[in-house]
């Protein structure tokens, strides 16, 4: 806490700075010239977390390391607003961009832990850094940092408490993330039984004298294909196993009336300040189908190339680059836009579709688990991105059926989604309170209103000297 928030403590409990209670190791190993041990970087602690998801082998390091003992207190000094803080579960050497706290008969280190988790301490630490591009703090920057210190046997029982706490919080939020992985379950099972057919089966059924069959739309296509270049091309039909009666296999280029990359402009031509037209990126298209336009980037362009990239209602968007488990991504433009115009990035082909057939329809289908199968067999990738082209997207092959049951269809699913989306947002509200809960119930320890008192414990300014007299020992 900052020294000019200091408030009234419990009696017995002193305001501290941190470096009068703490030093770091200063002792550095050779990777190279030890037996191997455990290695802790960066990348292995979680955020926000204290807790790690793995850790590697010091024989896959070469430079000088920092090592610890377990029950060390390691923090990441790179990037401090990502507070990677970790109490060591074993023996082993770590990343230089990690100080170590050695653990101390003085101090419970998980009181110290849970000082470094407070958002009041990651905010300080975040204000206390140099570098742009690396950001860095230092422990001579948080040493400053003021927060308060309960008696030693205090700081056993709070901890205690918090850990008892915490197992109740978490068993809450494990159950919230399943219920996010079975609606993420849920949603791609509607989509599977849209595209076999099984959602409008009884409707079918009851409009069977009534529906046109697939060639229906294959001939409106054509129709419009001849009004367009004067010509007629034949649509190949293809043979799909299992299609429910008056279905039909096309490829994807069938139903494409256009496709197109979209605009290049680098990332010094882009704003954030509005000035221009709204420029969609690939981050902006959803895994669930969605394009979200809170979050865009603005760039400039001429009159020709606002005519020739702008979006329409309807527009779908598919990301061509990305991650390999990223690209893919397909997205569809739902709103008329009357206040603004909107342009994509080069990652992005805007597909639009014929008069007879649903965009919607082609989006869901283009984010059903089938069709993402088939986009794994043509992408292209090295070692960090990958690629899905045209030439290889555009032969995949796609469900078609008649124009009222592509809507029909479309209708079932959105309906389903909605449910699924109202549960997603009502999970998401939970954990954003789990959140807030965790740091409440930190802050309640560091006022002392956690655990009771005990009038028996020794004072902690009788163990602020008692560390200080130890620190002037160990530096002699």
């Amino acid at each position: 806490m900052m020294e000019e928030k200091l408030s009234e403590l419990p009696k017995g409990w002193i305001w501290v700075k941190l470096g009068e209670i703490l030093e770091p190791s200063t002792k550095k190993v050779n990777p190279l010239t030890i037996e191997e041990m455990k290695y802790i970087g960066l990348e292995h602690i979680e955020k926000d977390k204290g807790t790690i998801t793995g850790y590697g082998s010091s024989k896959e390091v070469k430079s000088t390391k920092s090592y610890f003992n377990k029950g060390d207190l390691l923090y990441g000094k790179l990037r401090p607003y990502l507070n990677k803080v970790y109490i060591a579960e074993f023996e082993g050497v770590c990343s230089s961009d990690i100080l170590v706290f050695p653990i101390s008969k003085n101090l419970n280190n998980k009181y110290l832990l849970y000082i470094f988790l407070n958002k009041d301490f990651s905010r300080y630490a975040n204000l206390q850094v140099s570098g742009v591009q690396h950001p860095r703090t230092s422990f001579k920057s948080i040493s400053k940092y003021v927060f308060p210190m309960p008696p030693l046997p205090e700081q056993h029982r709070i901890v205690d408490k918090i850990e008892e706490l915490f197992t109740r919080l978490d068993a809450g939020i494990d159950s919230l993330k399943k219920v996010q992985a079975q609606i993420k379950r849920y949603r791609q099972a509607v989509l599977k039984h849209a595209f076999e057919g099984k959602l409008t089966a009884a409707w079918r059924e009851a409009n069977k004298h009534r529906l046109e069959p697939a060639s229906a739309v294959i001939n409106q296509i054509k129709e419009e294909r001849k009004k367009e270049n004067g010509t007629q091309e034949e649509i190949d039909v293809l043979e799909l196993p299992n299609l429910p009666d008056g279905w039909v296999g096309l490829n994807l280029a069938s139903i494409v009336k256009e496709k197109l990359i979209g605009l290049v402009r680098s990332v010094n031509e882009q704003n954030t300040e509005a000035h221009g037209y709204g420029y969609i990126k690939m981050n902006n298209v959803t895994i669930d189908g969605k394009i979200i336009l809170s979050d865009i980037v603005y760039v400039k362009a001429s009159e020709e190339e606002l005519e020739r990239y702008r979006l329409k209602k309807n527009d779908i968007l598919f990301n061509t680059r990305n991650s390999k488990e990223l690209v893919g991504k397909v997205g569809i433009l739902k709103e008329e836009l009357r206040d603004r115009d909107l342009l994509f990035n080069n990652n992005l082909m805007r597909i639009r579709t014929y008069a007879s057939v649903s965009p919607q329809f082609v989006l869901h289908q283009m984010c059903s688990p089938e069709f993402k199968s088939k986009l794994e067999k043509v992408k292209r990738s090295t070692t960090n991105v990958s690629a899905l082209y045209a030439k290889d997207v555009m032969p995949l092959s796609i469900f078609m059926c008649s124009y009222n049951e592509q809507q029909k269809i479309v209708e079932e699913i959105e309906r389903r989604f909605s449910i699924a989306d109202r549960i997603e947002e009502i999970v998401e509200q939970n954990l954003k309170k789990a959140e807030r809960l965790r740091q409440s119930i930190l802050k309640k320890a560091f006022e002392g209103k956690l655990v009771p008192q005990d009038p028996t414990d020794e004072p902690a300014s009788v163990l602020l000297e008692r560390i200080k007299a130890e620190k002037e020992k160990n530096a002699t």
